[in-house]
């Protein structure tokens, strides 16, 4: 049996909603920001799932660290790369303070 290949991938986002959270306060429904790979998927089993998808990213990879200093008080700053990765980069104080 295949296990649903949207249990594992990180671009499934919990969708914030007080009337859906159980007794801990986590939400229960989740979403991928892409739209999911499939229209099975809406009435996914998880346990013989053979949908793929080619946005799929593991939620077990490691994410590649960017260090950066910010361009007002030189402040060396870590942050996950990503897709705007050109511009400038402040840190919280000096951007409030822009």
């Amino acid at each position: 049996m295949s296990e649903c290949i949207c249990s594992s991938c990180k671009n499934l986002k919990s969708i914030i909603d007080e009337n859906d959270m159980n007794q801990n306060g986590i939400a229960e429904e989740y979403e991928c920001e892409y739209g999911y790979p499939s229209n099975k998927c809406s009435d996914c089993d998880e346990d013989m799932c053979e949908v793929i998808c080619d946005k799929y990213i593991s939620d077990c990879e490691e994410e590649e660290l960017i260090v950066s200093k910010c361009v007002k008080c030189g402040k060396e700053l870590k942050f996950v790369s990503g897709n705007n990765e050109d511009g400038e980069v402040y840190c919280v104080t000096c951007y409030l303070n822009k």
